[in-house]
Protein backbone atom coordinates (compact mmCIF):
# COMPACT_ATOMS: atom_id res chain seq x y z
CA UNK A 1 0.00 0.00 0.00
CA UNK A 2 1.12 2.99 -0.93
CA UNK A 3 0.72 5.80 2.12
CA UNK A 4 0.27 9.57 1.36
CA UNK A 5 1.67 10.98 4.28
CA UNK A 6 -0.44 14.09 5.47
CA UNK A 7 1.01 17.92 5.69
CA UNK A 8 1.35 18.03 9.18
CA UNK A 9 3.91 15.30 9.34
CA UNK A 10 6.29 16.52 6.88
CA UNK A 11 6.37 20.11 6.79
CA UNK A 12 7.88 22.25 4.71
CA UNK A 13 7.19 19.81 1.84
CA UNK A 14 8.67 20.43 -1.55
CA UNK A 15 6.48 19.70 -4.54
CA UNK A 16 7.90 18.84 -7.72
CA UNK A 17 6.09 18.13 -10.93
CA UNK A 18 5.51 14.73 -12.40
CA UNK A 19 8.76 11.94 -13.87
CA UNK A 20 5.97 11.64 -17.08
CA UNK A 21 6.86 15.23 -18.39
CA UNK A 22 10.03 14.61 -19.21
CA UNK A 23 8.25 11.50 -21.10
CA UNK A 24 6.13 13.99 -23.07
CA UNK A 25 9.15 16.10 -23.83
CA UNK A 26 11.63 13.52 -25.35
CA UNK A 27 7.81 12.35 -27.07
CA UNK A 28 7.23 15.65 -28.64
CA UNK A 29 10.50 15.72 -29.86
CA UNK A 30 10.56 12.26 -31.61
CA UNK A 31 7.16 13.64 -33.59
CA UNK A 32 8.95 16.67 -34.02
CA UNK A 33 12.15 14.80 -35.79
CA UNK A 34 10.11 12.28 -37.47
CA UNK A 35 8.23 15.29 -39.35
CA UNK A 36 11.53 17.09 -40.44
CA UNK A 37 12.62 13.90 -41.66
CA UNK A 38 9.56 13.01 -43.70
CA UNK A 39 9.28 16.41 -45.02
CA UNK A 40 13.02 16.77 -46.02
CA UNK A 41 12.59 13.19 -47.79
CA UNK A 42 9.98 14.16 -49.57
CA UNK A 43 11.36 17.31 -50.61
CA UNK A 44 14.67 15.95 -51.76
CA UNK A 45 12.04 13.45 -53.76
CA UNK A 46 9.16 15.83 -55.36
CA UNK A 47 10.85 19.06 -54.58
CA UNK A 48 9.09 22.05 -52.44
CA UNK A 49 6.18 22.96 -54.51
CA UNK A 50 5.41 19.91 -55.66
CA UNK A 51 5.13 18.17 -52.20
CA UNK A 52 3.25 21.12 -51.34
CA UNK A 53 0.52 20.78 -54.26
CA UNK A 54 0.06 17.04 -53.33
CA UNK A 55 -0.13 16.72 -49.51
CA UNK A 56 -1.39 20.03 -48.60
CA UNK A 57 -3.58 19.03 -45.20
CA UNK A 58 -0.86 17.32 -44.38
CA UNK A 59 1.58 20.45 -45.15
CA UNK A 60 -0.50 22.83 -42.74
CA UNK A 61 -0.52 20.16 -39.67
CA UNK A 62 2.91 19.83 -39.77
CA UNK A 63 3.88 23.60 -40.17
CA UNK A 64 1.02 23.68 -36.93
CA UNK A 65 2.76 21.69 -35.43
CA UNK A 66 6.68 22.54 -35.92
CA UNK A 67 5.96 26.03 -35.20
CA UNK A 68 3.27 25.79 -31.87
CA UNK A 69 5.97 23.26 -30.50
CA UNK A 70 8.26 25.78 -29.52
CA UNK A 71 5.21 27.94 -27.87
CA UNK A 72 4.15 25.09 -26.21
CA UNK A 73 7.85 23.76 -24.92
CA UNK A 74 8.44 27.55 -23.31
CA UNK A 75 4.97 27.99 -21.93
CA UNK A 76 4.04 24.48 -20.47
CA UNK A 77 6.89 22.42 -20.76
CA UNK A 78 9.61 24.05 -19.38
CA UNK A 79 7.94 25.25 -16.29
CA UNK A 80 7.25 21.76 -15.54
CA UNK A 81 10.67 20.46 -16.22
CA UNK A 82 12.67 22.94 -13.74
CA UNK A 83 10.04 24.46 -11.49
CA UNK A 84 9.45 23.08 -8.10
CA UNK A 85 6.65 24.24 -5.11
CA UNK A 86 7.72 24.38 -1.41
CA UNK A 87 4.91 24.31 0.93
CA UNK A 88 4.94 26.22 4.31
CA UNK A 89 2.69 26.60 7.19
CA UNK A 90 2.14 30.14 6.12
CA UNK A 91 3.15 30.73 2.71
CA UNK A 92 4.42 29.07 -0.28
CA UNK A 93 8.11 29.60 -2.37
CA UNK A 94 7.43 28.74 -5.96
CA UNK A 95 11.06 27.59 -7.00
CA UNK A 96 12.41 28.62 -10.43
CA UNK A 97 15.57 27.85 -12.06
CA UNK A 98 16.75 31.66 -11.35
CA UNK A 99 14.55 32.89 -8.89
CA UNK A 100 11.84 32.24 -5.91
CA UNK A 101 8.36 33.64 -5.57
CA UNK A 102 6.73 33.98 -2.17
CA UNK A 103 2.98 33.73 -1.91
CA UNK A 104 2.01 34.37 1.49
CA UNK A 105 -1.33 33.06 2.35
CA UNK A 106 -2.18 35.86 4.02
CA UNK A 107 -2.06 38.29 1.19
CA UNK A 108 -4.23 36.07 -1.15
CA UNK A 109 -7.81 37.49 -1.59
CA UNK A 110 -9.44 35.28 -4.03
CA UNK A 111 -9.78 31.52 -5.06
CA UNK A 112 -10.90 30.61 -8.22
CA UNK A 113 -11.61 27.31 -9.47
CA UNK A 114 -11.85 25.54 -13.31
CA UNK A 115 -12.03 22.05 -14.60
CA UNK A 116 -11.14 19.23 -12.86
CA UNK A 117 -8.35 19.98 -11.09
CA UNK A 118 -7.37 23.19 -11.47
CA UNK A 119 -7.55 26.44 -9.34
CA UNK A 120 -5.75 29.84 -8.80
CA UNK A 121 -5.15 32.63 -5.71
CA UNK A 122 -5.11 35.57 -6.35
CA UNK A 123 -3.34 37.59 -4.43
CA UNK A 124 -3.51 41.59 -3.31
CA UNK A 125 -1.37 43.05 -6.45
CA UNK A 126 -3.93 41.25 -8.74
CA UNK A 127 -1.62 38.41 -9.82
CA UNK A 128 -2.88 35.08 -10.13
CA UNK A 129 -1.07 31.24 -9.29
CA UNK A 130 -2.61 28.87 -10.56
CA UNK A 131 -2.30 25.19 -9.97
CA UNK A 132 -3.39 21.21 -11.17
CA UNK A 133 -2.64 17.91 -10.04
CA UNK A 134 0.59 18.33 -12.23
CA UNK A 135 2.32 19.05 -9.21
CA UNK A 136 2.36 15.74 -7.24
CA UNK A 137 0.18 16.02 -4.23
CA UNK A 138 -0.90 19.53 -5.00
CA UNK A 139 -3.79 19.19 -2.14
CA UNK A 140 -0.46 19.85 0.17
CA UNK A 141 -1.15 23.30 -1.40
CA UNK A 142 -5.00 23.27 -0.30
CA UNK A 143 -4.72 22.33 2.60
CA UNK A 144 -2.22 24.28 4.41
CA UNK A 145 -4.24 27.40 2.88
CA UNK A 146 -7.31 26.26 4.26
CA UNK A 147 -5.81 26.13 7.93
CA UNK A 148 -4.23 29.22 7.19
CA UNK A 149 -7.38 30.70 5.59
CA UNK A 150 -10.59 29.31 6.80
CA UNK A 151 -12.29 32.48 6.37
CA UNK A 152 -12.43 32.39 2.20
CA UNK A 153 -13.20 28.89 2.22
CA UNK A 154 -16.40 27.01 3.31
CA UNK A 155 -15.57 23.84 5.34
CA UNK A 156 -17.80 22.05 2.79
CA UNK A 157 -16.04 23.53 -0.67
CA UNK A 158 -12.63 22.71 0.98
CA UNK A 159 -14.32 18.94 1.36
CA UNK A 160 -15.38 19.34 -2.25
CA UNK A 161 -12.14 20.28 -3.57
CA UNK A 162 -9.85 17.99 -1.52
CA UNK A 163 -11.74 15.14 -3.10
CA UNK A 164 -10.82 16.54 -6.33
CA UNK A 165 -6.92 17.02 -6.33
CA UNK A 166 -6.85 13.37 -4.17
CA UNK A 167 -8.47 11.90 -6.65
CA UNK A 168 -6.68 13.57 -9.80
CA UNK A 169 -3.28 12.94 -7.58
CA UNK A 170 -4.40 8.96 -8.08
CA UNK A 171 -4.72 9.44 -11.19
CA UNK A 172 -1.93 10.61 -12.36
CA UNK A 173 0.08 8.28 -10.12
CA UNK A 174 -1.11 5.93 -12.34
CA UNK A 175 0.61 7.21 -15.57
CA UNK A 176 3.76 6.34 -14.31
CA UNK A 177 3.06 2.77 -14.30
CA UNK A 178 2.84 3.61 -18.29
CA UNK A 179 5.49 1.07 -18.78
CA UNK A 180 5.86 -0.63 -15.30
CA UNK A 181 4.25 -4.16 -16.89
CA UNK A 182 7.71 -4.72 -19.17
CA UNK A 183 6.77 -7.87 -21.05
CA UNK A 184 3.50 -6.49 -22.17
CA UNK A 185 4.43 -2.64 -22.79
CA UNK A 186 7.03 -4.63 -25.31
CA UNK A 187 4.84 -6.88 -27.17
CA UNK A 188 2.35 -3.81 -27.01
CA UNK A 189 4.80 -1.08 -28.19
CA UNK A 190 7.71 -2.97 -30.08
CA UNK A 191 6.37 -6.82 -31.16
CA UNK A 192 3.31 -5.70 -32.15
CA UNK A 193 3.63 -2.43 -34.37
CA UNK A 194 6.99 -4.32 -36.62
CA UNK A 195 4.76 -7.45 -36.85
CA UNK A 196 2.29 -5.02 -38.09
CA UNK A 197 4.63 -3.14 -40.66
CA UNK A 198 6.23 -6.12 -41.77
CA UNK A 199 3.11 -8.10 -41.84
CA UNK A 200 1.08 -5.09 -44.24
CA UNK A 201 4.45 -5.34 -46.53
CA UNK A 202 3.93 -9.11 -46.78
CA UNK A 203 0.44 -9.22 -47.53
CA UNK A 204 0.54 -5.57 -49.58
CA UNK A 205 2.90 -5.96 -52.04
CA UNK A 206 1.43 -8.93 -53.37
CA UNK A 207 -0.97 -6.76 -54.97
CA UNK A 208 0.39 -3.24 -54.91
CA UNK A 209 3.74 -2.05 -56.79
CA UNK A 210 5.44 -0.11 -53.40
CA UNK A 211 7.93 2.14 -55.51
CA UNK A 212 9.20 4.19 -52.24
CA UNK A 213 9.63 1.36 -49.55
CA UNK A 214 11.31 4.27 -47.24
CA UNK A 215 7.96 6.36 -47.13
CA UNK A 216 5.17 3.33 -47.27
CA UNK A 217 7.34 1.97 -43.89
CA UNK A 218 7.12 5.56 -42.30
CA UNK A 219 3.57 5.84 -42.68
CA UNK A 220 3.06 2.31 -41.17
CA UNK A 221 4.72 3.23 -38.53
CA UNK A 222 3.07 6.66 -37.96
CA UNK A 223 -0.50 4.30 -38.50
CA UNK A 224 0.84 1.93 -35.39
CA UNK A 225 1.74 5.05 -33.10
CA UNK A 226 -1.37 6.60 -33.76
CA UNK A 227 -3.41 3.67 -33.46
CA UNK A 228 -1.38 2.27 -29.97
CA UNK A 229 -1.80 5.91 -28.07
CA UNK A 230 -5.75 6.46 -28.63
CA UNK A 231 -6.03 2.45 -27.97
CA UNK A 232 -4.25 3.65 -25.00
CA UNK A 233 -5.62 6.85 -24.11
CA UNK A 234 -9.41 5.23 -24.29
CA UNK A 235 -8.41 2.49 -21.83
CA UNK A 236 -7.24 4.96 -19.47
CA UNK A 237 -10.41 7.28 -19.45
CA UNK A 238 -12.33 4.03 -19.29
CA UNK A 239 -10.25 2.77 -16.47
CA UNK A 240 -10.78 6.05 -14.67
CA UNK A 241 -13.89 6.84 -15.13
CA UNK A 242 -15.62 3.27 -14.88
CA UNK A 243 -13.32 1.42 -11.97
CA UNK A 244 -11.05 3.64 -9.85
CA UNK A 245 -12.96 7.20 -9.87
CA UNK A 246 -16.25 4.50 -8.97
CA UNK A 247 -13.58 2.72 -6.26
CA UNK A 248 -12.86 5.85 -5.00
CA UNK A 249 -16.50 7.21 -4.04
CA UNK A 250 -17.45 4.35 -2.70
CA UNK A 251 -14.13 4.35 -0.35
CA UNK A 252 -15.10 7.73 0.78
CA UNK A 253 -18.89 6.95 1.46
CA UNK A 254 -17.20 4.59 3.69
CA UNK A 255 -15.58 7.07 5.68
CA UNK A 256 -17.19 9.87 5.52
CA UNK A 257 -13.38 12.17 5.19
CA UNK A 258 -9.90 12.10 3.45
CA UNK A 259 -7.86 11.84 6.66
CA UNK A 260 -4.13 10.67 6.17
CA UNK A 261 -5.89 6.84 5.85
CA UNK A 262 -8.53 7.44 3.62
CA UNK A 263 -6.37 8.79 0.80
CA UNK A 264 -4.20 5.37 0.73
CA UNK A 265 -4.35 3.82 -2.72
CA UNK A 266 -4.85 -0.28 -3.44
CA UNK A 267 -1.28 -0.83 -5.41
CA UNK A 268 -2.26 -4.96 -5.50
CA UNK A 269 -5.94 -3.78 -6.76
CA UNK A 270 -4.18 -0.81 -9.23
CA UNK A 271 -1.59 -3.19 -10.28
CA UNK A 272 -4.02 -6.17 -11.48
CA UNK A 273 -6.75 -4.13 -13.30
CA UNK A 274 -4.25 -1.94 -15.47
CA UNK A 275 -1.88 -5.49 -16.44
CA UNK A 276 -5.43 -6.55 -17.50
CA UNK A 277 -5.93 -3.59 -19.24
CA UNK A 278 -2.94 -3.88 -21.26
CA UNK A 279 -3.68 -7.38 -22.22
CA UNK A 280 -7.07 -6.29 -23.90
CA UNK A 281 -5.42 -3.30 -25.02
CA UNK A 282 -2.63 -5.39 -26.88
CA UNK A 283 -5.93 -7.70 -28.26
CA UNK A 284 -7.84 -4.47 -29.32
CA UNK A 285 -4.55 -3.46 -30.95
CA UNK A 286 -3.58 -6.53 -33.10
CA UNK A 287 -7.62 -6.16 -34.20
CA UNK A 288 -7.39 -2.39 -35.30
CA UNK A 289 -3.89 -3.90 -37.11
CA UNK A 290 -5.41 -6.40 -38.69
CA UNK A 291 -8.40 -4.59 -40.05
CA UNK A 292 -6.07 -1.77 -41.48
CA UNK A 293 -4.33 -4.60 -43.71
CA UNK A 294 -7.46 -6.12 -44.25
CA UNK A 295 -9.30 -3.19 -45.65
CA UNK A 296 -5.90 -1.36 -47.00
CA UNK A 297 -7.27 1.71 -45.34
CA UNK A 298 -3.12 3.06 -44.94
CA UNK A 299 -3.47 2.81 -48.59
CA UNK A 300 -5.77 5.66 -49.13
CA UNK A 301 -5.27 9.57 -48.67
CA UNK A 302 -7.31 12.72 -48.68
CA UNK A 303 -6.21 16.18 -50.22
CA UNK A 304 -7.52 19.06 -51.82
CA UNK A 305 -7.22 20.76 -55.29
CA UNK A 306 -5.74 24.50 -54.76
CA UNK A 307 -7.28 25.34 -58.23
CA UNK A 308 -10.58 24.35 -59.91
CA UNK A 309 -10.30 21.51 -62.36
CA UNK A 310 -13.15 22.35 -64.54
CA UNK A 311 -12.05 20.22 -67.01
CA UNK A 312 -12.18 17.09 -65.02
CA UNK A 313 -15.49 18.63 -63.16
CA UNK A 314 -13.50 18.65 -59.91
CA UNK A 315 -13.94 22.34 -58.07
CA UNK A 316 -11.56 24.42 -56.17
CA UNK A 317 -11.25 23.21 -52.36
CA UNK A 318 -13.53 19.67 -52.72
CA UNK A 319 -12.25 16.80 -50.70
CA UNK A 320 -10.89 14.16 -52.62
CA UNK A 321 -10.02 10.98 -52.19
CA UNK A 322 -6.82 9.34 -53.62
CA UNK A 323 -6.29 5.56 -54.15
CA UNK A 324 -2.81 4.89 -53.44
CA UNK A 325 -3.27 0.98 -54.83
CA UNK A 326 -4.13 2.17 -58.45
CA UNK A 327 -0.27 3.25 -59.46
CA UNK A 328 0.63 -0.05 -62.07
CA UNK A 329 -1.50 -1.52 -64.77
CA UNK A 330 -0.52 -5.04 -64.59
CA UNK A 331 -1.56 -5.64 -61.29
CA UNK A 332 -5.07 -6.27 -59.26
CA UNK A 333 -5.84 -2.95 -58.40
CA UNK A 334 -4.85 -2.04 -62.43
CA UNK A 335 -5.22 1.49 -64.01
CA UNK A 336 -6.69 1.79 -67.17
CA UNK A 337 -7.47 4.63 -69.99
CA UNK A 338 -9.12 7.40 -68.44
CA UNK A 339 -8.38 7.11 -64.91
CA UNK A 340 -7.88 10.33 -63.25
CA UNK A 341 -4.50 10.08 -61.18
CA UNK A 342 -2.40 12.16 -59.13
CA UNK A 343 1.75 11.68 -59.79
CA UNK A 344 4.78 13.07 -58.21
CA UNK A 345 4.98 15.66 -61.17
CA UNK A 346 2.60 17.98 -58.74
CA UNK A 347 -0.66 17.53 -59.96
CA UNK A 348 -4.05 15.81 -61.16
CA UNK A 349 -4.05 13.98 -64.73
CA UNK A 350 -5.91 11.90 -66.89
CA UNK A 351 -4.26 8.44 -68.59
CA UNK A 352 -4.39 8.26 -72.01
CA UNK A 353 -2.30 5.44 -73.43
CA UNK A 354 0.32 2.97 -71.52
CA UNK A 355 3.82 2.16 -72.62
CA UNK A 356 4.41 0.68 -76.00
CA UNK A 357 1.31 2.12 -77.11
CA UNK A 358 0.90 5.48 -80.18
CA UNK A 359 -0.65 8.59 -78.42
CA UNK A 360 -0.54 11.65 -80.55
CA UNK A 361 -2.50 15.25 -80.38
CA UNK A 362 -5.40 15.71 -82.03
CA UNK A 363 -5.51 18.83 -83.74
CA UNK A 364 -8.66 20.63 -85.68
CA UNK A 365 -8.50 23.79 -88.01
CA UNK A 366 -10.50 26.62 -87.72
CA UNK A 367 -14.28 25.59 -88.70
CA UNK A 368 -13.36 22.63 -85.69
CA UNK A 369 -13.02 19.91 -88.37
CA UNK A 370 -10.49 17.07 -87.12
CA UNK A 371 -7.47 16.92 -89.17
CA UNK A 372 -4.81 14.39 -88.60
CA UNK A 373 -1.60 14.40 -85.81
CA UNK A 374 1.47 15.63 -86.39
CA UNK A 375 3.36 14.50 -83.30
CA UNK A 376 2.17 10.17 -82.94
CA UNK A 377 4.92 9.14 -80.43
CA UNK A 378 5.26 5.79 -79.22
CA UNK A 379 4.75 5.70 -75.09
CA UNK A 380 8.47 4.80 -73.66
CA UNK A 381 9.27 2.45 -71.69
CA UNK A 382 8.49 2.91 -68.16
CA UNK A 383 5.99 5.74 -68.43
CA UNK A 384 2.42 6.71 -69.48
CA UNK A 385 0.60 9.40 -71.49
CA UNK A 386 -1.53 11.73 -69.61
CA UNK A 387 -3.22 15.11 -70.41
CA UNK A 388 -2.65 17.27 -67.88
CA UNK A 389 -5.62 18.91 -65.65
CA UNK A 390 -4.22 22.39 -66.90
CA UNK A 391 -3.21 22.25 -70.56
CA UNK A 392 -3.98 20.00 -73.36
CA UNK A 393 -0.63 18.75 -74.14
CA UNK A 394 -0.06 14.90 -73.92
CA UNK A 395 2.84 14.09 -71.52
CA UNK A 396 4.73 11.27 -70.47
CA UNK A 397 5.45 10.49 -66.95
CA UNK A 398 7.30 7.77 -65.05
CA UNK A 399 5.01 4.87 -63.60
CA UNK A 400 7.13 5.28 -60.39
CA UNK A 401 6.04 8.83 -60.19
CA UNK A 402 2.12 7.95 -60.32
CA UNK A 403 0.93 7.71 -56.59
CA UNK A 404 -2.71 6.75 -57.02
CA UNK A 405 -6.07 7.18 -58.61
CA UNK A 406 -8.27 9.63 -58.17
CA UNK A 407 -11.92 8.79 -56.46
CA UNK A 408 -14.70 11.41 -57.17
Amino acid sequence: MDSLHSSEQIEPRILRYRKHFQVYFVFFVIIYLLLLLLWSFRFLIFGFSISYKLYVFEAWLSLIYVFSFPVIYSVWLYPRLVNSIQVFKDYLIIKKRNYEEKINFSEISQIDFYFGSVFSFKVKTGRKYFFNSDLERIDYVWENFYKARPDLVSKELYSEIQVKLVRADHNQKRKEWFLKHRFIDVVCWFVLPISFMFLAYFFQSKDVQIYQVGMYFFRLFMYSLLTLLLISLGYSLLLKKLIFDKKFDEHLKDHHSLSKEEKVRDLDYENVVIQKSKVFQVILATFVFALIIKSDFNLFSISKPKHDLSHFKIPKGKTVVIDNRFNCFECKYGLKDGDLIVHGLGGIAQIIAKEGEPVGEVLQDTKGRTIASVSVQEVPKGHVAVKPSNSKEIIFIRLVDIIGKLEK
